[in-house]
């Protein structure tokens, strides 16, 4: 179900590659947005925005003051200083590219622990937010409406350190959970498989071709959100557990990677992971998004496990194009990932592959001598 269309103002840096503005522009989408108007920025020292383009984004927002689902979206990171600056001067609530995201997390989220993540990320955000709102309060830089006062604010950041806490509690005590199942899991002899890869490459189509499982995949960005995971049978009697993951994105924010570590570490706790690639997309595009994704891996720590690449949506190539781009992605893994083990033509949409990459899981499974199949 798409939701509700909002209007936004869309601000992006100046030097934004196009590839990234298609990435702005799907993300908006997804989110529920529509975009009433674009301004693209240079940084200037230390501030985001010089005097004269924030005079421009309030005279662009204008029309959208009163509205109070409408937003300016910076996509870029923002400081607390920056914020206060435009939302004080525009007059208009204003998220930037982490809040963006988690808007649309929101959106998809199902379970208890997927919201809870989320709103641990919120939070974690917005709380420089609301120091640099207690400063300027002190200062009396936050008049009428805007100000609530000292006392208010402050008992607002107190309220936000605490759900933190007990957030953060919960969150663990489900993790605790979620490892004793896995573990559970493999003291019956059922090897982990995790598919990881880029947002919007197709892994849930993936996870359906391989598991059986009908989950809502499309075009959309974070379609998934909280793990999913279905044992199936491959070749040779091996029963595998396939874990569906969330997706990776350009500089992921350091809130999601920690409120979203109980989603991540499934990839850093397989035994074996499918990372699978959108082939279709130029190649420059394809190598900066495998270049942040195995970033992403090192960061979670689940570098050095077998690796199998899938090279997702083969159909949508020209017939020539398919051994360059797998003679690519051999040469960029073999470059980045320890443990890298072969490329797989293939397209989930149409099944196409899917047999040979089940057969291939299988033999790896075999012979790492882990489990007694």
């Amino acid at each position: 179900m798409r939701p509700h269309l909002r209007r936004a103002l869309l601000l992006l840096p100046r030097s934004t590659p196009r590839w990234l503005v298609r990435e702005a522009e799907a993300l908006l989408e997804t989110a529920g947005y529509t975009e009433y108007g674009r301004i693209y920025y240079r940084r200037r020292g230390s501030r985001l925005l010089s005097r004269a383009k924030l005079r421009e984004v309030a005279e662009k927002a204008e029309p959208l003051r009163g509205d109070d689902e409408a937003r300016i979206i910076v996509y870029d990171d923002v400081k607390p200083s920056d914020y206060m600056d435009i939302v004080l001067e525009a007059g208009v609530e204003t998220i930037d590219r982490t809040l963006l995201i988690l808007e649309i997390f929101e959106l998809h989220a199902g379970s208890r622990e997927a919201r809870l993540q989320i709103e641990l990320a919120r939070l974690r955000h917005r709380l420089p937010i609301v120091r640099e709102m207690i400063r300027r309060s002190k200062l009396k830089e936050l008049p009428g409406l805007r100000g609530p006062g000292g006392y208010a604010i402050d008992a607002y950041y107190r309220y936000m350190v605490s759900r933190i806490a007990r957030i953060r509690r919960r969150l663990e005590e489900l993790r605790e959970r979620r490892s004793m199942w896995r573990e559970k899991r493999r003291r019956r002899g059922i090897p982990h498989v995790a598919i990881v890869g880029y947002a919007s490459a197709g892994k849930t189509t993936l996870f359906n071709a391989l598991t059986g499982a009908s989950k809502p995949a499309g075009p959309e960005y974070f379609t998934t959100i909280s793990p999913k995971t279905r044992v199936r049978p491959l070749d040779g009697g091996i029963r595998a557990a396939f874990v569906d993951t969330v997706g990776f994105i350009v500089n992921i924010p350091a809130e999601i990677i920690e409120a979203f570590h109980a989603t991540l570490e499934e990839a850093a706790g397989a035994d074996l992971l499918v990372y699978v690639v959108d082939v279709s997309e130029e190649e420059h595009v394809i190598r900066r998004k495998v270049d942040e994704g195995v970033d992403t891996l090192y960061r979670i720590g689940a570098v050095g496990k077998p690796l199998i690449v899938a090279a997702n949506k083969v159909d949508l190539l020209p017939e020539g194009m398919v051994g360059e781009r797998v003679s690519m992605l051999e040469e960029l893994f073999r470059e980045r990932y320890p443990g890298f083990e072969r490329v797989i033509p293939m397209s989930a949409r149409r099944g196409a592959g899917v047999g040979e990459l089940a057969c291939s899981i299988a033999t790896l499974l075999k012979g790492m001598g882990r489990y007694m199949f």
